[in-house]
């Protein structure tokens, strides 16, 4: 089995004219052909999830809502013997079940050391062949003392990456995470980045000891990053959600920013600073300078889709903040913010105000929570928006 290859140099008119064929799908939206890296922690149940998908593919049955195309399956189940695979098959495959599309071997070859012929040997034997999975990557690989991590880690994934690309399956890597956090959930990945950054697709596994769920990120080049939240019953992982990426980042935002966004739409209009607006809105536990930032940061998410707009002015006294919606009367901009409060102090603002206000102006989102109570609003001539800094 091959797939279509196209000339290693082309013209990019001759490639605009060119058909070029859609992204094979081994599961659709999550796994697609090419060199894959399934990473978790040690013993947080990874070979039970990968040899149910296996079952699944190799049956054609769903995998989490999405219809499979049967095909056969190759799974290197490395770290195991036949009696331990016996015992989870038990577990895993009804009476009237017969899985001959799944393939298991417990031995193989390492990277350079004959891994490569024997994979080319079995996608000869089974042509209909979609999927291979190595358990564990590090089971394939030969200690390697010169060189840099990166230059070994990115020829050895390469190998295989090469292999899957030239005869349009998936090779599925399981590997591990290290124990130190970062702030990076894919710098978790044991190795150097060379890994990831062959892999054509990531799945990244996290569970609690003894937990029975867990959630995988899953990231990909021809894939929008997603979120997997998974159970697990009688050794079957199944799925209880799955987020988008946007999905993911409204649920990062604090509830007091919603709140405050209900309490502007509930006044129209507000100025003042950032301990009065937490005030008015009735949200205590928060720093103003804390405030101030997240506002700043999910500004595009929360106060552009319902058509609020802020400005943020910085004078030798105060640091004042405005919130007016997108169609009020433009006539507020020929007036000074200092008249509204009396102050007549010099004002000065970001210089970068302006593009990072137009920035906030995208996206159009909803959520409604709980209102606090109006402020009582200031009286006098309304204020002048000074230069906006929304950062």
């Amino acid at each position: 089995m091959t797939t279509t290859r196209l000339p290693k140099t082309i013209t990019a008119g001759a490639l605009l004219a060119t058909p070029i064929p859609p992204v094979k799908w081994i599961i659709p939206g999550l796994l697609p052909a090419g060199l894959a890296i399934f990473a978790g922690p040690s013993k947080a149940g990874k070979s039970w999830l990968t040899l149910w998908l296996c079952l699944q593919i190799s049956q054609g049955k769903s995998v989490w809502g999405r219809e499979i195309e049967p095909r056969t399956v190759l799974y290197f189940s490395l770290e195991d013997t036949l009696g331990r695979l016996q015992e989870r098959l038990y577990q895993l495959v009804d009476a009237e079940e017969d899985p001959e599309r799944l393939i298991l071997q417990t031995e193989s070859h390492g990277i350079g050391q004959g891994l490569e012929e024997q994979i080319v040997s079995f996608i000869h034997a089974y042509p209909d062949i979609s999927l291979i999975v190595i358990d564990t990557l590090q089971k394939v690989r030969k200690a390697e003392r010169n060189g840099s991590m990166y230059a070994n880690d990115y020829r050895d994934i390469g190998v295989l990456k090469e292999l899957a690309d030239k005869y349009g399956i998936c090779i599925l890597l399981v590997h591990y995470l290290r124990k130190q956090s970062s702030s990076d959930p894919y710098d978790q990945i044991s190795g150097s980045t060379g890994i990831m950054g062959v892999a054509d697709t990531t799945w990244l596994m996290h569970r609690q000891r003894m937990s029975k769920t867990a959630t995988i990120r899953v990231i990909g080049r021809d894939m929008d990053e997603k979120m997997l939240h998974i159970r697990e019953e009688n050794c079957v992982w199944t799925l209880d959600e799955e987020e988008t990426a946007e999905q993911q980042a409204l649920k990062a935002i604090p509830d007091y920013l919603w709140k405050v966004a209900d309490y502007i739409d509930s006044v129209g209009k507000w100025q003042g600073t950032a301990m009065g607006l937490l005030v008015a809105a009735n949200i205590s536990d928060v720093k103003p300078n804390q405030f101030t930032r997240k506002m700043a940061h999910y500004a595009r998410d929360i106060f552009s889709p319902r058509g609020i707009e802020y400005k943020y002015t910085r004078t030798e006294q105060k640091r004042l903040l405005e919130f007016f919606h997108d169609d009020d009367d433009g006539d507020d901009d020929d007036i000074d913010i200092s008249e509204l409060f009396h102050w007549g102090i010099p004002q000065t603002s970001s210089s970068s105000s302006a593009s990072s206000l137009r920035s906030r102006k995208e996206s159009k989102h909803g959520r409604s929570v709980a209102t606090g109570q109006p402020a009582e609003k200031p009286t006098g001539t309304a204020p002048n928006p000074c230069e906006a800094a929304s950062a």
